[in-house]
């Protein structure tokens, strides 16, 4: 990185010097203080400055099994810092309160209730909150102060102020959310109050040599503050803080947060503009996942540190990886974390299977000298073929393909999901330096193993497309979503000059409708071109439908999305894609498809089809083998039961698991 590198130099946060600029930013885990610990170690090992923990300040403010600051965390809040240090970095403790964000029945007291101040629902849960009264009001300010207390006591190294992301502090700032008409609202200056108040007790609690910082969102993005009460608010803590976190927006704002949809380093703006107003050193967060980007908003004078909170979820030697310019397992930003954390859930991480067993990494392996045959060369394969070599075994790993990734390949063509690939490339690196034999273009059958003779045989062969049985189907103007995410150029530019009805209206069948829309270039750029130099009057009227129709049996598109499904329907909606739902496709003909909703069957124009049908497990003919000839195999992945690329990592990663137990 020559003189532009700042990532890996020290630099204060108040008294405290941090090792270089990455901060492990605060996550909800839904861990145990030992889970905690065991997860903030590892990474702390891995490379990072400082780590992490979120803690709730009070019974009632704590969600989702989160760890409540008192007089009874303290030993294994101790061991949590003692343990930290011993890897090499400093730790952290947010003081958090969820606010109206928080769930009956979720909380720290089984008895209490979400509280707000004005009694207007989190769009996110929908209950209506109690209004905090004045004296509640102080009691939260006193829990503040008395957390922060415990945490210097326990010898965390800072303690960090939670306003942000829709909970209680940040939603006192926000006139959609504070509709009080006392000293704690109805103007800007009293709806800094309480927020002002918790800051000046946490620090009044620590005294003035003990680092405290204040985590806040740049603007709520739904229009209730901006960047300019959030500058406001900075500008008026200074003085009791030594640093400032600044996110995106919350959590129910309509702007994609940490999806892969934002850019690498998108909110990095908003922490330029709190760094200008200021001297405190700033931290920019949210989807800064690999080393150029940190080092660009570092080298830029966007801010002080960086928060690689996703960056060492997924790859928890982010930090030591990427100063030795190893290739790193990267956040693809699916949301996978996020949304099981909002429904009271342990956090999990698509490409680390091994988030939650952390304390598994610290023990020693029980060596095994056998040999192992992983057959298949996707997530699944992949994953156990690295368990197994980790074990002390010898591994050879065989693909009927000319490379590996098996489905990921595919689902790395998607648009936002271009990480994928990066991380192919990483699981591959990483089965070369753990001396997994690799053989591709191999098919696998019963000579093969006969010859090869190994003690345990991995099926790992993964899942095909499933073709229905709709009169028409083997035409030739019917291609799966597979042929279409292959990357044929012509195909995509044949596609685009007929009608498409795409069959399944799943994750697969949306996200390959974007695909092609976006991979038509001509389309595109006419739009680009288009959209700069016409007003928006004519550049409607210029506009044309989508060729694109998409039908789907159930009453409900994209429902495998999840959390990030409102943002794909955004899109479809934008590029004027049809949707049918509650609609069964009867027949193909020549150039239209005939299909029924309801009592109705009519006919849709359509020159291709394109089939997204869902998959099917492969591998029968194998395990028949492996059974007759009584031959010792594990199924795992979509072999066994087709799912995601997560639940095919996880179910290879359970090798290890069984090993250990």
């Amino acid at each position: 990185m020559g003189d532009k590198s700042l990532l890996f130099t020290p630099y204060q946060i108040g008294c405290l010097e941090l090792k270089n600029r990455m901060i492990v930013t605060a996550m909800h885990t839904g861990f145990s203080i030992d889970q905690e610990a065991a997860f903030l170690k590892v990474r702390a090992k891995g490379g990072a400055a400082a780590v992490t923990a979120t803690m709730g300040v009070s019974n009632s403010g704590a969600q989702f099994n989160m760890c409540v600051l008192n007089e009874e965390i303290l030993p294994g809040l101790t061991d949590m810092a003692n343990s930290v240090h011993d890897a090499g970095g400093k730790l952290f403790i947010q003081l958090f309160h969820a606010g109206r964000n928080g769930n009956t029945g979720f909380l720290a007291d089984s008895k209490a209730s979400p509280v707000a101040p004005s009694p207007i629902p989190s769009p996110i849960y929908r209950e209506t909150p109690k209004e905090l009264t004045v004296d509640e009001i102080n009691d939260i300010i006193k829990d503040f102060g008395k957390a922060a207390e415990v945490c210097k006591r326990a010898g965390v190294d800072a303690v960090e102020i939670s306003c942000s992301a829709g909970y209680l502090l940040s939603e006192f700032l926000s006139e959609l959310s504070n509709v009080r008409q006392d000293k704690y609202g109805g103007t800007p200056a009293n709806r800094r109050r309480f927020p002002l108040e918790v800051i000046k007790m946490v620090r009044e609690s620590v005294g003035n040599e003990y680092p405290v910082i204040l985590r806040v969102s740049g603007s709520d993005m739904l229009g209730g503050y901006g960047i300019e009460q959030t500058v406001e608010l900075v500008k008026e803590a200074e003085k009791y803080i030594d640093a400032v976190n600044v996110t995106g927006g919350w959590h129910e704002s309509k702007i994609p947060q940490i999806s892969m949809h934002v850019p690498e380093g998108g909110f990095a703006f908003l922490a330029r503009e709190v760094k200008k107003a200021v001297k405190t050193p700033v931290i920019a967060c949210n989807r800064i996942n690999n080393r150029n980007i940190a080092e660009d908003i570092l080298y830029y004078g966007y801010s002080d540190f960086v928060g690689c909170a996703r960056a060492f979820l997924i790859d928890s030697e982010f930090g030591n990886k990427i100063k030795e310019g190893k290739r790193h397992r990267k956040c693809i930003g699916c949301n996978g974390c996020i949304e099981r954390v909002l429904k009271g859930e342990n956090v999990i991480c698509t490409f680390n299977p091994s988030v939650g067993f952390e304390a598994n990494l610290e023990q020693p392996l029980p060596k095994k000298s056998e040999k192992v045959l992983v057959v298949g060369g996707g997530a699944a394969g992949m994953q156990a073929a690295l368990e197994y070599a980790k074990l002390g075994c010898k591994v050879r790993l065989c693909s009927n393909e000319a490379s590996l990734g098996g489905l990921m390949k595919y689902a790395a063509s998607i648009p936002y999901k271009e990480a994928i690939n990066n991380n192919i490339l990483a699981m591959e690196e990483e089965l070369a330096e753990a001396g997994v034999e690799i053989v591709l273009n191999t098919f696998v059958d019963g000579n093969y193993i006969n010859e090869y003779n190994p003690d345990i045989t991995i099926v790992a062969v993964g899942s095909k497309p499933t073709i229905p049985p709709i009169p028409g189907i083997d035409q030739k103007h019917v291609y799966t979503a597979q042929e279409v995410l292959d990357g044929d150029q012509d195909l995509i530019n044949r596609l685009a000059t007929g009608n498409v009805l795409i069959i399944g209206g799943g994750a697969v069948g949306l996200e390959t409708a974007i695909y092609l829309i976006k991979n038509n270039r001509i389309d595109i750029q006419s739009k680009e071109f288009l959209s700069q130099y016409t007003d928006s009057k004519t550049y409607n009227g210029l506009q044309y439908a989508s060729n694109i129709t998409i039908a789907e049996m159930t009453s409900k598109m994209g429902s495998d999305l999840k959390s990030t499904r409102w943002i794909t329907m955004s899109e479809l909606k934008r590029y004027n894609i049809q949707l049918l739902v509650d609609t069964k496709v009867e027949k193909i003909l020549d150039n239209k498809v005939t299909v029924s909703k309801a009592d109705e069957t009519f006919d849709i124009s359509a020159d291709f089809v394109v089939l997204a049908t869902g998959y099917q497990s492969e591998g029968k003919e194998l395990i028949k083998w492996l059974d007759e000839n009584e031959h010792k195999y594990k199924i795992i992945g979509d072999a066994k039961k087709v799912g995601t690329i997560r639940s095919a990592l996880s179910d290879a990663y359970s090798v290890k698991l069984e090993t250990e137990s």
